[in-house]
């Protein structure tokens, strides 16, 4: 009698707050069935046949991540960063919102707000023996293992096939953990996990450990550049401390600002790129959204709180905080290849790169960050010299080989380009004697066949000659 009341007050709650959330969720869902429909064509809504209370099938409503065409092809899994994703499609997996059309199960009865997860059919052979009795609850949105496994697209190992590591891993954990707890369940207990479920949700959108570790540092001191712009923006604007009003409002956009700011940043993908890596495109990312930010805190600023604010104060704080923020990233991808180079310095292999067009720079790179007993000491350049590229200086020309060797000591030199017949006689020659290893990247494989080279002659003398020359000047310690 306890256990049928018990249903009946879940069901009752389950229809009130299923009703409540469509209505109140409906432009919400609007929006977003709008969105998916831009981000790829096709439905808004996915719609696929799960396993309901007691191994009944029903259709389990969600928003659509995947596109249209893709259907039940791939894993039974979703993984972090899954390729099948759209755009959309992975924020609606960070944020939940693909749930929502789930109300409507619920309404129906086919779900309840707190319940396992519904299995695909693609499981069905799973629920045996001890884990058929999963089946013996209403399947839902919320519960103990949407708590504990709110991430668990990352679980997912780098080298298992996703799959199988769910069949044998994590279901049975799943399975045992939702029977140990639905056994003794009730209709107040069940309610408590509504809350944290949708906190759960909501906090764990974002890998706030990951971001800690990885762009923890450079957020503080952007946290520190948008206070110390805001604070020179002011002494430069009233040619010292403001006072009277405008001490207010420096006082306001001090702890305003940031607010603003930095989530906007965030957002704009300020933070998306790795520092070592920090480019051009970076730099924009970075200039646009510290615009967005500021002009939308300023915003906020005059609506909200200071409406006779100096506007002339916002062109001063963000071009400071740009400078401010870029000399950050700059500083720390120094910092860091200083200390990559410093491994480097003692590396057994001391090369240099004779071209420091694109193909050297990118040459250049792949062997100081990929090879760790690998040191690049600078490039040979016909047409330049005595510049610095991608961090390393042009140190002369193919007569400064004398030279930059009783410098350097190099003992490995490589080559970008398909010398003519004479330069490569030359260059063999000059390795020859001062026992140094000479490289022609296009004419090592696989870059024969990848690259086209000008000499054809000198072609032909390669590919005669294959099994000889090439395969000496690959493995050749002179």
């Amino acid at each position: 009698m306890a256990m049928n009341v018990d249903r009946q007050v879940k069901r009752a709650m389950d229809v009130t707050l299923a009703l409540l959330g469509l209505i109140l969720g409906a432009p919400l869902m609007a929006l977003l069935a709008l969105a998916v429909r831009v981000d790829s064509p096709g439905r808004a809504i996915f719609s696929q046949e799960r396993l309901g209370l007691h191994g009944r099938v029903f259709r389990m409503h969600k928003f659509r991540k995947f596109p249209d065409s893709w259907g039940d092809k791939g894993s039974g899994v979703t993984v972090s960063r899954d390729a099948r994703m759209t755009r959309l499609g992975r924020f609606l997996e960070r944020s939940k919102f693909d749930e929502i059309p789930q109300l409507w199960n619920i309404l129906k009865g086919e779900m309840s707000f707190v319940g396992p997860r519904p299995e695909t059919l693609r499981f069905k052979n799973l629920f045996q023996g001890e884990f058929a009795r999963v089946h013996d609850f209403v399947p839902g949105i919320f519960g103990p293992n949407q708590v504990a496994f709110r991430n668990e697209s990352a679980l997912y190992p780098p080298d298992r096939d996703p799959e199988t590591f769910y069949r044998e891993v994590l279901f049975p954990q799943k399975a045992r953990q939702d029977i140990a707890y639905f056994s003794r369940a009730t209709a107040f207990s069940d309610f408590l996990w509504i809350p944290r479920g949708l906190w759960s949700s909501v906090v764990g959108a974002v890998d706030w450990r990951g971001h800690a570790r990885l762009r923890g540092r450079v957020f503080l001191l952007d946290l520190l550049a948008v206070e110390v712009a805001w604070l020179g923006a002011n002494l430069t604007r009233f040619d010292g401390i403001p006072t009277g009003y405008h001490w207010h409002v420096l006082v306001t956009g001090l702890w305003l600002m940031p607010l603003v700011v930095l989530p906007v940043m965030a957002l704009g993908g300020s933070y998306a790129g790795a520092i070592r890596h920090y480019a051009v495109g970076d730099l924009l990312r970075l200039t646009g959204s510290s615009l967005t930010g500021w002009t939308l805190a300023f915003v906020v600023l005059l609506a909200f709180f200071e409406r006779d604010a100096s506007v002339g104060l916002l062109p001063i704080a963000l071009l400071l905080a740009v400078v401010l923020s870029v000399g950050v990233r700059v500083v720390q991808r120094q910092r860091v290849r200083r200390q990559r180079r410093g491994l480097h310095r003692d590396g057994h292999a001391r090369l240099l790169v004779y071209g420091a067009g694109h193909r050297g720079t990118a040459l250049a790179s792949l062997l100081e960050q990929g090879f760790p007993t690998t040191r690049v000491l600078g490039f040979l350049d016909d047409r330049i010299s005595g510049q610095t590229v991608a961090g390393h200086r042009v140190l002369g020309a193919e007569r400064d080989l004398d030279t930059v060797h009783a410098v350097h000591k190099f003992n490995q030199l490589w080559l970008t380009f398909s010398p003519e017949l004479h330069k490569h006689d030359r260059l063999r020659s000059w390795c020859s004697q001062h026992g140094v290893k000479l490289v022609i990247l296009p004419e090592v494989q696989p870059f024969l066949n990848l690259l086209e080279r000008a000499n054809a002659p000198f072609e032909a003398d390669v590919e005669r000659d294959m099994g000889g020359s090439v395969r000496r000047l690959e493995t050749e310690s002179v």
